[in-house]
């Protein structure tokens, strides 16, 4: 009996040894940006888990294009990360879907304090959902050793594409005309135009889709005429989204194209052999200039079991020295008032970035943004394949997202 005592002592012990040794896990879903390379996720997580040895962190790193599917299905099979990098558009469907945590209680006031209040897009109905972990209004690339200077409008665009068009050695604009995550090659024309997705109700909430405006015809009309009718875009154009086509920029074939900061930094980084230079994104004549502000988010899933500890990576990653590697590698302006005046952010591209934030615009918070993307992408692949002209194309998309969205 003596000896059955002791090894059930033994036993506690070993499972209260073996449980006080257990380690918190936090899994966090990491978007592939460009620039962002596996060293520095892996640098990331040795830190940290050599600061806190009692976490695990697991960064799970997954392409822009498949992280938003990739986030529904996990929430679906109960397999939500502990926090998640997204789409800051993404983030009214997440609340509607009652996933999201708020986060001020998990973050430290430093950190808070850190971050500018006017780009905290993840602060709803005051409730803070999630950090901003990219900002940054979308540029113009272009070859300043075949252009004196930058287009200021559209039309500008389309003449000097015409004038140093010369297949297959140099092509005048990029395109992007392959359906992908984003609809920037769009928007940039659309909002250039004065366009607005939706109209605004008297109660200040996004109403009937108003993608079918003449601003929008127009864009898409324009988008189609460099493609088809002027022919100054690479002719692979239905078939690269925009990684393709900054790999045609980088390799000396393109004239100009819009992008984020981070071609900036890939440019640098590959050492290219010509001159280029970032300049604001044009506008139609007679309209204003409204580049596309994107911010991505960082938020946390309110599955989580160990939300204090995701709270301790957020901290350990809005540290100066982490903050300044992430914005160097993918070519962003800080986010944090601390590295405001680092010398890496006085280049050109930082400083055009920081001149295109006026008068910016952001993506459309609405829930249904992801189902809205994808009918208007079919609309300008439809005109852009000849099947549809812009005006019908965009009725019918308008009309499709009204019925999802219940209108």
């Amino acid at each position: 009996m003596k000896n059955v005592s002791v090894v059930v002592a033994l036993i506690l012990c070993l499972s209260m040894s073996s449980m006080a040794f257990a380690k918190a896990e936090v899994s966090v879903f990491w978007a592939e940006y460009d620039g962002l390379t596996p060293e520095f996720a892996q640098s990331l997580e040795a830190a940290f888990e050599k600061a806190y040895p009692d976490i695990e962190l697991n960064i799970v790193s997954s392409p822009w294009n498949q992280l938003h599917d990739k986030l529904i299905a996990a929430l679906g099979a109960g397999q939500a990360p502990d926090l998640s990098v997204i789409g800051t558009r993404w983030l009214i469907e997440f609340m509607e879907m009652g996933v999201v945590e708020p986060i001020e209680k998990y973050v430290s006031a430093e950190v808070l304090g850190n971050i500018p209040e006017s780009i905290m897009e993840g602060k709803l109905n005051n409730q803070l959902y999630g950090l901003p972990v990219a900002i940054g209004p979308r540029i113009m690339f272009y070859r300043s050793d075949l252009m004196d200077k930058a287009p200021e409008t559209f039309e500008e665009v389309l003449a000097m594409a015409k004038k140093i068009n010369n297949p297959p050695d140099m092509y005048g604009v990029g395109l992007a005309g392959k359906v992908h995550a984003e609809l920037t090659d769009f928007v940039y024309y659309f909002y250039g135009n004065g366009g607005e997705f939706f109209e605004m109700t008297p109660e200040g909430k996004f109403g009937k889709c108003t993608v079918n405006s003449e601003a929008g015809v127009k864009a898409l009309e324009f988008m189609n005429a460099l493609a088809n009718t002027e022919k100054v875009t690479q002719p692979s154009f239905l078939g690269d989204e925009r990684a393709e086509v900054q790999n045609i920029f980088v390799s000396g074939k393109l004239g100009m194209f819009m992008s984020g900061g981070f071609t900036g930094a890939l440019l640098d980084k590959r050492g290219v052999d010509f001159k280029w230079a970032p300049a604001v994104i044009p506008y139609f004549e007679g309209k204003s200039r409204v580049p596309l502000f994107i911010t991505d988010t960082i938020v946390m899933f309110n599955t989580s079991e160990n939300k204090a500890e995701a709270g301790k990576f957020l901290d350990f990653f809005y540290q100066d020295k982490w903050r300044l590697e992430f914005d160097k590698l993918t070519g962003f302006p800080p986010v944090t008032k601390s590295l405001a005046d680092d010398p890496h952010f006085q280049n050109p591209v930082s400083q055009v970035m920081v001149q295109s934030m006026e008068g910016s615009k952001p993506w459309p918070l609405v829930a249904e943004w992801p189902e809205c993307t994808e009918v208007i992408w079919n609309a300008v692949s439809l005109v852009l394949l000849g099947e549809k002209d812009a005006k019908t194309a965009l009725d019918d998309a308008a009309a499709e997202i009204d019925a999802l969205r219940g209108m």
